[in-house]
């Protein structure tokens, strides 16, 4: 348990479920501020703390750990102004969640005496998310030493685990993390988008491959991503990948370099696995870049 109170600064997804996770764990919460009043109010009621507000003047006096749960590009001014405020920050950790960010953000803080951190778990937040999402993930701490130990606390009371790295590694680990749930939630879009381009209605196309996915993901749960491959790539399967590509520039030309792109991965990964060897890699590999040679539809060439 932490010995003093716990203030949050936004109110946001991510702010919500991390102080109501600290919550129903017994933890005090004694404020939230946000730039909203109204967000503020109706976090700091399911949270119980006793102030809401969206003055920093406001932050009580004993609160000894403060959550910065705010837009990356807002972090820095949020540090200068609470920098500013007669506070004990000699006795009081700071930590923001901005995947992309070191603690050196957090400078002026650092400055006026207090332990500074980036704490980010590694989960994708929206407003409908329960405070049950931190449970056995990971959770990346990037500070001085006093704070990753704080932050190491934290990180277990969530339920979540904790994982160390370097200021150079934050914004790699990050770039990781948008890839991995950011654009997986693109390709869901564009794979729906292709089959609807079939006449079949959007709502359907998604519904279409989802057991796919789902399918897919308890393999990668169970194996490398290597192991999980499956797919005419996998097998080597240069005509078929063709028949993708030629669909694409006939009806989608905008989605070549995507396809390109991925397929490229796909293809070295398979490679490096030994699904494909390197003759059948160069076949895929030629089939690809005939398609951005060539992405104009033929019936559209002069």
């Amino acid at each position: 348990m932490f010995p003093t109170p716990i203030a949050g600064i936004g109110a946001g997804a991510l702010s919500a479920a991390l102080l109501r996770r600290l919550h129903e764990g017994g933890y005090p919460i004694s404020a939230v501020i946000s730039r909203t009043l109204g967000p503020a109010e109706a976090l700091a009621a399911t949270v119980g703390a006793p102030v809401a507000s969206t003055d920093f003047a406001d932050l009580p006096g004993e609160v000894r750990l403060i959550a910065c749960c705010v837009p990356d590009s807002a972090v820095s001014n949020v540090a200068k102004q609470l920098s500013m405020l007669d506070h004990p920050w000699h006795e009081t950790t700071v930590f923001h969640t901005a995947g992309a960010l070191t603690s050196a953000v957090l400078q002026p803080l650092a400055d006026a005496g207090a332990q500074t951190l980036s704490f980010h778990p590694v989960q994708s937040f929206t407003r409908e998310t329960a405070p049950s999402a931190f449970t056995g993930i990971r959770v990346t701490l990037e500070g001085s030493e006093a704070a990753q130990e704080a932050g190491r606390a934290l990180a277990n009371a969530l339920g979540a685990i904790p994982l160390t790295i370097s200021p150079e590694a934050r914004v790699k680990v990050h770039l990781a993390a948008a890839m991995a749930s950011n654009f997986f939630v693109t390709l869901q879009a564009m794979a729906a988008d292709i089959a609807s381009d079939t006449g079949i209605a959007q709502e359907e196309a998604q519904k279409l491959f989802q057991p796919l996915v789902a399918r897919t993901w308890e393999n990668l749960q169970e194996s490398s991503p290597g192991e999980a491959l499956t797919g005419p790539i996998q097998r080597g399967d240069d005509e078929t990948v063709e028949h993708h590509l030629t669909a694409l520039r006939q009806s989608m030309p905008a989605m070549v370099p995507a396809y390109a792109v991925l397929a490229t991965e796909t293809i070295r990964l398979a490679h490096r696995t030994g699904s494909i060897s390197k003759d059948e890699a160069d076949r895929l590999l030629s089939a690809v870049q005939r398609a951005l040679n060539d992405r104009q539809p033929p019936a559209e060439r002069s």
